[in-house]
């Protein structure tokens, strides 16, 4: 008899809880409190059936530079880019699960499959392009062309705290390579490699194979085990925008603390912090920017103005608000500061949240790139 997915992965976590209660005294995981912030009904934590493929929410956004570089030694330069988000819920039949699942860890995913042999997964989707970035040290400058970063992933529902499986991330760009530097060739590395990231059901393992510079084409091989043991709820940097929208307590003041593998490197611990930060520090530019993105947003029916009672006998129409939430790192400082987002949340909102912009500092002082909101698409995906 098949057994439903919310049932195994209990049984899974209950299992590496069991582990990690013995070895350090803990009783109970830090199991993050999450909500469907993307639905009208946000206490829905399954995948709703009408959000598939005919119902795809892709979000656009214009990227640019903010704020320059800060750097005494030398500074960076980007082209105005964009980056495109695709969000749904996707349909995995057995033959699909087999390329998002290794062997080893395949059947506690095939059990989970239903009477028609398949499941749905939340299938999240994105791809950042600028198209060109200069780097100066002196007299010197070094232009690079297109810089990407695409990545595809899949994860549980929030019955299942937002578990991931599978990510698939390729990153071709030159990235700052360190905070002081002498020469042009020391200020930069280029980078053009594809992680590709399997999980056990449980979360609590992770296999990724990096394949690319500097491997000249090898794979290399990255496995990572008690990622649970933390005692924390467990993401994939590739969806993190998701996890941030996912928070229960992102209209009011509260915080989530979590783990976070990036493909490739060692997981750490974060915590997301729901503040009132201004979109821009200039309060006339701020206002602006969030009048922009107002109308983008009543235009597309996720925002409804109602009138507001000034006291004196007459009304308003009420103003979109935002939450800002920062990221910031459990383990100490390092290069750059949080990163932040924001995330339309009026109680005048007629459907989902949306996340309006997002500010990602650039390492050693280069300055900051601001993603902001530009279109909002509903369409049927291509077959």
């Amino acid at each position: 008899m098949k057994k439903t997915l919310g049932v195994l992965l209990t049984a899974a976590l209950a299992g590496a809880l069991a582990l990690t209660a013995s070895g350090c005294g803990n009783s109970s995981r830090n199991l993050a409190s999450l909500s469907s912030n993307w639905y009208s009904d946000t206490s829905f934590k399954n995948i709703q059936p009408t959000f598939t493929e005919e119902r795809a929410e892709h979000l656009s956004y214009k990227v640019t530079q903010s704020e320059k570089s800060g750097n005494a030694y030398y500074s960076v330069s980007y082209a105005d880019g964009t980056y495109d988000t695709l969000f749904y819920a996707k349909k995995i039949t057995a033959a699909e699960l087999k390329k998002i699942t290794l062997e080893k860890w395949r059947d506690e995913y095939s059990e989970a499959l239903g009477s028609d042999g398949s499941m749905y997964l939340y299938y999240y989707k994105t791809e950042l392009s600028i198209p060109s970035v200069t780097f100066t040290c002196g007299d010197d400058e070094k232009t690079f062309g297109t810089q990407s970063v695409k990545s595809e992933s899949y994860f549980l529902s929030v019955a299942d705290y937002l578990a991931p499986v599978y990510t698939l991330r390729t990153v071709d760009r030159a990235v700052p390579a360190e905070f002081q530097s002498s020469s042009i060739d020391g200020c930069y590395s280029e980078i053009d490699m594809t992680y590709e990231s399997f999980y056990n059901l449980s979360s609590s393992d992770v296999t990724t194979y990096i394949t690319g510079s500097p491997a000249d084409g090898e794979r290399e091989t990255f496995e990572v085990g008690g990622l649970t043991g933390n005692q924390n709820s467990v993401f994939d940097y590739t969806y993190l925008d998701i996890v941030v929208r996912a928070m229960r307590g992102l209209f009011s003041s509260s915080s989530l603390t979590f783990t976070l593998y990036t493909p490739g490197l060692q997981p750490r611990d974060y915590t997301a912090s729901v503040g009132d930060s201004p979109l821009l520090s200039d309060s006339t530019a701020s206002d602006a920017q969030l009048g922009e993105l107002q109308t983008l947003l009543e235009g597309k029916g996720l925002f409804t103005p109602v009138s507001v009672d000034n006291g004196d006998g007459t009304q308003t129409p009420s103003k979109l608000r935002t939450k800002s939430v920062t990221i910031s790192y459990n383990g100490g400082s390092f290069s750059g500061v949080s990163q932040t987002y924001w995330f339309a949340v009026d109680a005048a909102n007629s459907s989902r949240t949306v996340m309006v912009k997002y500010s990602e500092p650039i390492v050693y002082g280069l300055g900051t790139l601001d993603y902001v909101l530009t279109e909002v698409i509903n369409s049927p995906i291509a077959q």
